[in-house]
């Protein structure tokens, strides 16, 4: 029997955890690893009392993180969902069934099949079209939300890609090599909800920049590979 295992990474996000966390119950998936990064709100003491697999004060950024919960996940699907409330634990069943059918990698999308993000400001919402119009057009991809953290993978496939973003350029680099590889990707719709308490970690400019320059070297990467 194919499980799953669900990768949230959290820095201060009591508030969000307590109310997302509850809702992904046994039959939306296997297990709930917690990823924190230092947080000092007592989000790791609850996730613990809760009975939550917690991996405390890792170090390194949002890649680093996911690079450890895959490494500790038991389950043969991985969904990356963040839990600050921008996620719907509901969309759970429909991405690890796009894997089960046959992709190996599947985005949940705010833009897709008349999805909404109800957290997007203009300059998120611009800046995340201008990354993932430039990924269509330098990769050949297909995607419509290059940057949302909400996505499913085969955790077999995921060791193979030689993933080293830490940042917040992580969604980037992860969906343009899974498609590079010649992987099958795909997506689906999912509303994004506001977040819940907590503060955005994303900052336009540093972001931005760190985002363009991880897109910048796969591309370098990507020629070389073919001369």
């Amino acid at each position: 029997m194919i499980k799953s295992s669900v990768i949230g990474c959290t820095l201060n996000e009591i508030e969000a955890v307590q109310a997302v966390l509850p809702k992904i119950t046994k039959d939306l998936a296997d297990e709930v690893i917690i990823v924190d990064g230092g947080s000092t709100d007592g989000t790791v003491q609850w996730c613990k009392d809760h009975g939550y697999h917690v991996l405390e004060n890792v170090s390194g950024g949002y890649g680093a993180a996911i690079r450890a919960g895959v490494a500790a996940a038991q389950g043969d699907i991985v969904i990356e969902f963040p839990p600050d409330g921008n996620s719907l634990p509901e969309k759970l069943p429909e991405a690890i069934a796009a894997i089960e059918s046959g992709y190996d990698f599947v985005i949940v999308s705010r833009y897709k099949d008349g999805a909404k993000s109800h957290d997007d400001d203009f300059m998120t919402a611009i800046g995340n079209k201008l990354f993932t119009g430039m990924s269509n057009l330098l990769f050949g991809t297909h995607y419509t939300d290059l940057l949302v953290g909400y996505r499913a993978y085969r955790r077999e496939l995921f060791f193979r890609l030689g993933l080293s973003a830490n940042g917040l350029s992580w969604p980037a680099q992860e969906a343009i090599r899974f498609y590079l590889a010649g992987l099958k990707c795909g997506e689906i719709g999912g509303d994004e909800p506001p977040r819940i308490g907590g503060q955005r970690k994303m900052r336009i400019i540093g972001t931005g920049l760190e985002i363009a320059g991880v897109m910048g070297l796969e591309w370098l990467r990507a020629r070389r590979r073919k001369g």
